[in-house]
Order: C-alpha cells, then structure tokens, then sequence
C-alpha cells in the first residue's frame, strides 16, 4: 500500500542558528516528504541557509508577513499532500519519524489526528516528554490536552475546510486548531502511541518560555468565545476580568448542547491556572468564579484542582485586595 504525501511547513524569523538543523531533519525522513518553508524576511542569514537547501524543497519563500499563522497559511496554500503538520525552524524532526505517521494514516483512512511524542531540548540536553493524549480519556482530550504540536499530524482536508490556522493568535494555534477538529468531528478517529518523533527547543527566545502571558491570554479568549457561543455570559465575564482578550478570533461551531464540555473546560483552565492567587486581577477574577460556579459543578475534576478550589476560600477570606495583601505579608513574618 502506498503510503500518504506528508506535507511539512516550516514558518521560520531569525532562526539562523537552527534552521538548518531542522531542513535536514525533514530531507533525510524516508517517506514522501513534501517540505515548503515560509521565512518572514529574516536578515540573519536564514535566507541564504534555506536558499542552499532549495532543491529538497517543495516551494520556499522569504518574504515580510503578518506572524507565524500567516506563514503557516501561506504555506498550506502550496501544499498538496494528504498529512499535514508544522515544524518550526527551531524544532527537528527525529530519525524516521515520519515513517510511522506515513503508516498510522495508510492503515486508517478515517484517521483524522495522528500524534507521538517530543523530546524537550535544551542547552542543558535533551529529556524526554513522556505525556501524551489518550484517545480513550475524551474529557481531557477537551480539557487538558497534550497536544506535542511539532509530533501531532493532520489529515489535510480537516485542516483545508478550517482555511487553516486562526490568523489572530499569535500563540495558541495549534489548541485552537485542536479544539476546532474535536467539535466539529468528535474524538472517535484520533490515534496517539509512546514514540518519540520530534525534538521541541526551549531556548531563550523561543515563544513558549517569554510569552506566558500571552499564551493564556489567548487560551482564555478562546473559552471566552466558546462561553458567549454556548449562553454561558457570566462565565465569559469571569475570564475578561483576569485576562486580556484577543479580538477578530474566527470561532469554534458550539452550542447549547456543548454546555457542560465548556463549563468544564473554563473550570479546569482558571484552576489550574489561577488556583494559587498571587495578583490583583487574580483575586478579583477567582471571587468573581466564586459567585457563579458551586461546588456541585466541581464533581468531575481531578482531585488536584478540587484541592485547589477548596483553598480558594482560604484565600479569598479576605475582602479586598489591600486586606489579602496585608494577611499574606502578615503570614509570611510570623515566625
């Protein structure tokens, strides 16, 4: 059986240092590849390092763009392959790793998500990132997924009919990619087994390690969103108060019937999150959840999170954030 054209794109700025660690990467994987590399215009070198690269790729460009779902569009607009994934110009994939996507998706033409394992590389070396997804827990598929974005591959065609990635997040594409497939399809064709199959870099500049803020900035606009979209406004106020909310977002298709999924949803995200206050919008935003959600809405959460809510009124005793500063400043000096 002739396995599937695996279409790669790589959305690269400034990544002269790795960039072509990760086209060699791509080049030596020994299934039909189809490698298309979208640099935004670096002046770093980048240009000439993929230039030297261009006969193993199927189209490249570098050129200013909006941002990394830009470039990632850009790219699904040439590509024709049936799997698709994005690998950024500072990850890798490893030795044969496409080999067992090629045959995950050969061996089930239902198949809509295949996903594997990352290995986290940084200057201190590698480890191993053992979590993954478990297509049988389909409430944490929701929830608290693990989505390995540089080892989780799509069917094309799930990816076409969304026009891609959200051109609006800056962070958070590949959840909102995630959650757009599981509402519209469900999590009955999802596949996830133990191997390693790319390297993620956490490095100085990498996104993932100075933008924190903004990756749960975007993640609570999407719930924000999905909290308006299934009649859930005071949940949707709850969020606003803590986070800034990214606007033009494209939407997930929920509704009324997604409710619980949802609430479920926005409740994992603010306690595994905002569980421990340590800021003003914090308190605010945690006695503004207190007031709309009881405790009854709690009953499927993991014991980790109910511990938290539970020390949430700890916490929240006191009635303004003055007065909770001053009790955690008197806490700390007591002997």
């Amino acid at each position: 059986m002739a396995g599937p054209l695996i279409s790669i794109i790589t959305p690269s700025f400034g990544q002269a240092a790795y960039v072509e660690e990760c086209l060699t990467s791509v080049a030596g994987q020994p299934v039909p590849v189809q490698h298309i590399v979208v640099d935004g215009g670096s002046r770093d070198g980048s240009r000439e390092l993929i230039a030297r690269h261009a006969d193993r790729l199927h189209w490249w460009c570098s050129e200013p763009d909006r941002g990394q779902s830009d470039a990632i569009n850009k790219g699904l607009a040439h590509a024709t392959g049936t799997v698709v994934n994005w690998l950024n110009s500072d990850d890798l994939l490893l030795p044969g790793a496409l080999r067992h996507v090629a045959d995950a998706f050969a061996a089930d033409p239902g198949l809509l998500v295949y996903g594997g394992r990352v290995v986290h590389r940084t200057a201190g070396g590698d480890r191993p990132f053992e979590r993954q997804n478990d297509a049988g827990q389909v409430t944490r598929l929701f929830r608290d997924p693990v989505i390995n974005q540089p080892a989780t591959f799509y069917r094309m065609d799930v990816v076409q009919e969304l026009g891609g990635v959200d051109p609006a997040l800056r962070y958070v594409m590949d959840v909102e990619l995630w959650w757009q497939v599981l509402f519209r399809h469900g999590a009955a064709h999802l596949r996830f087994e133990p191997l390693d199959l790319a390297v993620f870099r956490l490095h100085e500049e990498s996104k993932t390690v100075t933008a924190h803020h903004g990756f749960l900035d975007e993640l609570a606009s999407l719930l924000h969103g999905l909290c308006l979209a299934t009649g859930q406004p005071e949940l949707a106020r709850v969020l606003a108060i803590g986070h800034h909310m990214r606007e033009g977002l494209r939407g997930i298709p929920v509704d009324a019937a997604h409710r619980a999924t949802v609430r479920g949803m926005v409740l994992h995200f603010l306690l595994k999150w905002h569980g421990t206050v340590h800021r003003k919008e914090q308190y605010r935003m945690m006695k503004a959840l207190k007031r709309v959600v009881a405790l009854r809405d709690m009953k499927d959460l993991d014991d980790t999170l109910l511990h938290r809510w539970a020390q949430l009124d700890t916490q929240l005793k006191a009635p303004t954030w003055w007065s909770f500063r001053l009790r955690r400043k008197w806490r700390h000096l007591r002997p």
